[in-house]
């Protein structure tokens, strides 16, 4: 079989055939057409509308071309396309919108531990049978690939290093095609990533990828790109609204009993079970007309003391406790429960997106040594420790009341 060739606006013509097609062809894969890239970024950035489909056989191209400049075994290079191309399976409906709620409300913790359970064969989001139609762990297993090393890998776990920091490092595959999507549909030049030179420059050094000196600016340059990307779009405050305000629907619902099943659901569906439910119906029409809740409350970390932020990160951690303190700011203002909404950034960040202050990947200097890529250019540091995205903890509500909120709120988050 000659394969098919898929037209990508950002990579343009892949031809993708053997292994890689017929994973393409089960459902659980096509399931992610129906799940958005960037959650609810469309209702700020109207062309995000772009799917996981998408950006999964994104990064299985990255992951190839980046196998070929590495000049991979053939065994390594089929584990880590099939890795890439499966590393965002798990994914729920509005992707990591409601990554908090899994830990809480859900037996698989989170979108990644749900993904390496699809690959084992211990997991099923796809109700029902299909006729004619495999599942993942027959199409790796039929392909003489195992679905243990293949779920590894998926974690970035492997006995050959440099294959992991390919999939999950401080430079990988998903960030190369993401930030690059990301921008192209959005609107937003700040993803802009010298792709090809960082492909260039990457090695595999004693086990250990890395960047040969000649490619610092181009990775700088990808690492500028994310940390603006973060601040800009995905933290942006109003998505970050919508985001809010959409978790306290669905918290509604499995509240009530329904919805346990939320994270086999995609985009579509989850939003007509939610609209259909007299508990949430109405936050999520607000949602669905972009009626949304303003911001009261956009604190920045140096506005913060220690003591208010562990109260934070305690809040953040606990659910009933971010819920108790949404409550009684409702409650002091008058307004119904669900209509304030508490929202932190910075650990919000670090569940979403732990890679972000990752700036350590190995340099292979000219003399032959690898320095980590702080010692080597003072822009790595500054990335880490900067403040992305620059507020720390968002309160939103109805118009009405964000005066109310911005006079009392602290004395109700830290009394």
């Amino acid at each position: 079989m000659d394969g098919k060739i898929i037209h990508d606006p950002l990579h343009g013509s892949m031809k993708i055939k053997g292994i890689i097609l017929d994973l393409v062809k089960t459902p659980e894969f096509q399931r992610l057409r129906g799940i958005k890239q960037l959650g609810m970024a469309y209702l700020v950035f109207p062309g995000a509308n772009h799917s996981r489909f998408e950006h999964s056989l994104g990064a299985y191209y990255v992951a190839k071309r980046l196998s070929e400049e590495l000049e991979l075994p053939a065994d390594e290079k089929v584990l880590l396309e099939v890795a890439a191309l499966l590393h965002d399976i798990g994914h729920g409906p509005f992707s990591h919108t409601f990554e908090q709620i899994y830990e809480h409300y859900v037996k698989e913790y989170d979108h990644m531990r749900l993904g390496q359970n699809m690959i084992l064969g211990k997991a099923d989001i796809i109700e029902g049978e299909l006729e004619g139609r495999e599942r993942i762990p027959e199409v790796l297993e039929r392909y003489g690939l195992s679905p243990e090393e293949v779920a590894q890998l998926f974690l970035g776990r492997h006995g050959k290093h440099y294959l992991g920091q390919a999939l999950h490092g401080d430079v990988d595959v998903d960030q190369l095609d993401y930030l690059m999507r990301d921008a192209h549909y959005t609107g937003v030049a700040h993803g802009i990533v010298d792709f090809e030179r960082i492909l260039k420059t990457l090695k595999i050094h004693e086990g250990e990828l890395v960047v040969d000196e000649k490619g610092v600016e181009a990775v700088e340059g990808m690492m500028v790109a994310r940390s603006l990307m973060y601040s800009r779009v995905y933290f942006h405050h109003t998505v970050k609204i919508a985001e809010g305000m959409l978790t306290r629907a669905l918290e509604f619902a499995l509240e009530e009993g329904h919805l346990w099943d939320f994270w086999k659901m995609t985009d579509c569906r989850v939003l007509v079970e939610l609209e259909d439910l007299e508990v949430s119906r109405e936050i999520v029409q607000r949602v669905k007309y972009r009626n949304l809740y303003k911001a009261a409350v956009l604190a920045s970390a140096d506005e913060l003391s220690s003591e208010e932020k562990r109260e934070l990160l305690t809040a953040y951690r606990n659910i009933k406790r971010r819920q108790e303190i949404e409550r009684t700011l409702a409650e002091l203002v008058g307004a119904k429960e669900g209509e304030v909404i508490l929202e932190f950034s910075i650990a919000d960040l670090m569940l979403s997106e732990p890679r972000l202050k990752s700036t350590e990947i190995g340099v292979h200097t000219h003399d032959g040594s690898v320095q980590p890529l702080t010692k080597v250019t003072p822009l790595a540091n500054a990335l880490k420790r900067r403040q992305t995205p620059r507020w720390a903890v968002l309160i939103a509500s109805p118009s009405k009341y964000v005066d109310v909120i911005r006079q009392n709120w602290r004395k109700v988050l830290f009394r």
